[in-house]
């Protein structure tokens, strides 16, 4: 019968988990690299809109 240690199924987690998070980041990364400055100036736009409506939600 196979049988893993509690130790060596941690290691393998981890390093499972450590690849993942460095596939999701090169993801997001690569993804901003490609906007346009238009791209990114509505991006802003958007995120100004929103954060408004919530300061205006929380303080008024």
């Amino acid at each position: 019968m196979f049988y893993l240690s509690i130790a060596k199924l941690l290691v393998i987690f981890i390093v499972l988990f450590l690849i993942c998070s460095l596939i999701i980041y090169l993801v997001i990364v690569g993804g901003n690299m490609n906007k346009s400055n238009e791209e990114r100036y509505f991006e802003d736009e958007e995120q100004s809109k929103y954060l408004k409506i919530e300061y205006d939600k929380k303080y008024k």
